[in-house]
């Protein structure tokens, strides 16, 4: 299996980016993964120092961010995906596990069901915040708008609707224009709905529509209008940073997601902006986000001359 995982050249990122490079060495994939790198000239110097390194046996693409409209970040993530299908258009043919820098594998995994050119694409279950029915309850014009935008038949992606796929995906037989027409759907997607959030703000819903799952409602609706069948398998299922350790080998991915604050508990990443490593995290060994802690103490170990503070 070949790995595709779509990152921006900052430091939030590069850094869970060199510690996924840990465990993939640790887990034996290093060799068969891509990063593709989104850079503003110049490169910073963490990435110029990932590709000069010799220790580093990965892919690393980068590609200077030529977005024509880059409010909506993770539009980002699709463009990237454009880019490298372009550059080499015969990986269009080929198999690739869909990742984010954030994930790891809770141990090795058999890709061989993924693996078909069967017209499906299979992905973790995300139908509570990422389905069609979720976008409904928000607002049933605000569905139909979305399809429109990504030109899809509503009734073609309700059809799928109990299938919504997210966070880690097996793609294929997709290339560098399914990729652009994701990104700027995306893009229109979101700017509809923040300018429109107040309208889809219904009684009794904490908060409006998810603007931010811009790329995953339009890659879900373009996936379909393309011609492909979404499967939400149930062995590719995921841990979220604040589920228990005790479960760890009950699911195949674990997410480093969902911890938005500073608790004692669980490893809550978007405290560490600059950089983890070698400072002092507190978890608790309870937590499935424990296992991701030490993750980051052997990635001090494995690159000392990569990590920063």
């Amino acid at each position: 299996m070949q790995f595709l995982i779509p990152v921006p050249d900052n430091k939030y990122y590069l850094w869970q980016m060199l510690v996924q490079i840990a465990h993939f060495r640790e887990i034996g994939y290093e060799e068969d993964v891509h990063y593709l790198v989104a850079y503003n000239d110049p490169p910073s110097i963490h990435l110029r120092d990932f590709f000069e390194s010799e220790d580093l046996k990965c892919y690393i693409h980068a590609y200077p961010d030529t977005r024509e409209d880059r409010s909506y970040s993770a539009s980002m993530k699709p463009w990237l995906l454009g880019q490298f299908y372009g550059q080499f258009p015969e990986a269009e043919g080929m198999v690739f596990n869909y990742l984010d820098p954030d994930v790891m594998f809770t141990g090795p995994m058999d890709f061989s069901p993924y693996e078909a050119h069967d017209g499906c694409w299979y992905g973790s279950d995300t139908r509570s915040y990422t389905g069609a029915q979720y976008i409904r309850e928000k607002g049933e014009q605000l569905f139909l708008d979305l399809c429109d935008i990504a030109g899809a038949d509503p009734g073609d992606v309700l059809a799928h609707d109990h299938n919504s796929i997210g966070a880690q995906y097996f793609i294929k037989d997709a290339g560098a224009d399914f990729w652009s027409d994701v990104e700027k759907a995306s893009v229109r997607a979101f700017k509809h709905m923040v300018e429109t959030a107040d309208r889809y703000h219904p009684e009794g819903h904490q908060y409006p529509i998810q603007a931010w799952c811009a790329e995953m409602y339009m890659q879900q609706f373009i996936t379909v209008r393309a011609g492909f069948t979404p499967i939400a398998s149930p062995e590719l299922d995921f841990h979220w940073a604040n589920h228990d350790v005790a479960a760890w080998d009950s699911k195949p991915y674990f997410h480093n997601a969902g911890q938005v604050t500073e608790d004692g508990t669980h490893f809550c990443k978007i405290s560490w902006v600059e950089s983890p490593f070698n400072k002092e995290i507190t978890v608790s060994p309870q937590s499935a986000s424990s296992k991701y802690v030490d993750l980051i103490r052997r990635t001090e170990a494995m690159f000392p001359t990569l990590v920063w503070e």
